[in-house]
């Protein structure tokens, strides 16, 4: 019977492989040989011009690599071979954010914890809000109108997916929803890097604007990552990451918040309990994240500077570069394309909202400089 179980589980293993050994090629070449070129390369009589005016680099390149695949290349569909590996994306992605809890220590988070708790529940909450009305406004059925009030207040995918039972959204619902709010947050991947730096936003900045604006987590770390590459203490990528697991923690009051909508209007009852959406909802990678915090404020994984930390944090950069290039090969464009109609309207109304006056908000109020 043992040996049943395993000769079970070998091939899934060996499927992996295939898919997995083009992404970790994809991002070596890149970060071994194209990045490296693109600092080096003579453009308009600049040396190193697509990176100091352009500001590509290897993560905002694993993305659009990852897109030409899925897009280009694989025809719209990731083929078997390769499906197995590329699944191992979300895995990668939420592997490096718990890692990330080794930049931060109990201390420093109690600095920035007020004011991003206080920043993220007025934007998540006000978000969902602004989607209730507009939607009802619009005549949008009330499931729709829950997904996408989840998608556009919290983040694109686990949050919609997590309300989507709770007011009986339709999986095309649920699709467009994510659709919608991932062809958004596609485009201010892109375009945030370069209005952060033609307004001179500092790494605190610019952490707290695309940890708050931006609707989907993976998109907030790749936009962070392609504005400032490296990973440490005191860069953006730590400040939005720090933004974004309060958003995330967010997600069992926002299903919670949106079911107890839903279902008042209803005509049937269902019970539905704030403890029970927790133990359900609640992303258990933020708990590693944490985890990780108390080890580095206990000083367990070494002083600032140490061979441990440089060690964990190059393994990091690899990890998330691994991720992000599989993320790039979930990028359909034809489903960003599907997304239409009302669900459309109230999708990028609420998105732009949100990026705007996060923005605003942020160059107002938070300070340039901090002692996080």
């Amino acid at each position: 019977m043992a040996e049943s179980t395993a000769d079970k589980g070998t091939p899934k293993v060996f499927a992996i492989i295939p898919g997995l050994a083009v992404m970790v090629l994809t991002l070596y070449v890149l970060r071994i040989f194209v990045e490296p070129w693109m600092n080096s390369a003579v453009i308009f009589g600049q040396k190193g011009w697509m990176v100091k005016v352009l500001h590509l680099n290897y993560i905002l390149l694993a993305i659009i690599t990852g897109m030409f695949y899925r897009n280009v290349i694989f025809g719209g569909k990731i083929p078997a071979w390769a499906e197995e590996g590329f699944r191992t994306t979300r895995l990668f992605i939420k592997s490096g954010v718990i890692m990330l809890g080794s930049l931060y220590t109990i201390q420093s988070l109690a600095k920035v914890g007020g004011v991003a708790i206080t920043l993220i529940m007025c934007f998540v909450f006000g978000t969902i809000l602004f989607v209730m009305w507009f939607g009802k406004r619009l005549g949008m059925d009330r499931s729709m109108i829950g997904v996408m009030a989840a998608a556009s207040g919290v983040c694109g995918v686990s949050a919609c997916i997590a309300t989507s039972p709770a007011v009986r959204a339709k999986p095309a619902d649920v699709a467009l929803a994510i659709a919608t709010v991932l062809g958004f947050g596609i485009m201010t991947m892109f375009i945030s890097p370069f209005i952060g730096h033609a307004l001179q936003l500092s790494d605190y900045q610019f952490g707290a604007w695309v940890g708050t604006g931006i609707l989907n987590s993976g998109q907030v770390l790749a936009t962070c990552l392609a504005y400032n590459p490296t990973i440490a203490p005191g860069t953006a990528v730590a400040y939005g990451e720090i933004w974004n697991v309060v958003r995330v923690i967010s997600i069992p009051f926002v299903v919670f918040f949106i079911t107890m909508w839903y279902w008042r209007a209803e005509a049937e009852a269902e019970c539905v309990t704030l403890s029970g959406i927790i133990k359900s909802k609640f992303p258990l990678f933020v708990i590693g994240f944490f985890g990780m915090t108390a080890l580095s404020s206990l000083g367990m994984l070494g002083a600032e500077g140490s061979s441990t930390l440089k060690l964990m944090r190059e393994v990091m950069s690899w990890i998330f570069g691994l991720g992000l290039v599989g993320q790039g090969a979930y990028i359909d464009v034809r489903e960003i394309k599907a997304a239409g109609g009302k669900p459309l309207q109230v999708g990028l109304a609420a998105g732009v909202l949100k990026y705007v006056l996060a923005l605003v908000v942020v160059m107002l109020f938070v300070s340039k400089e901090t002692n996080f």
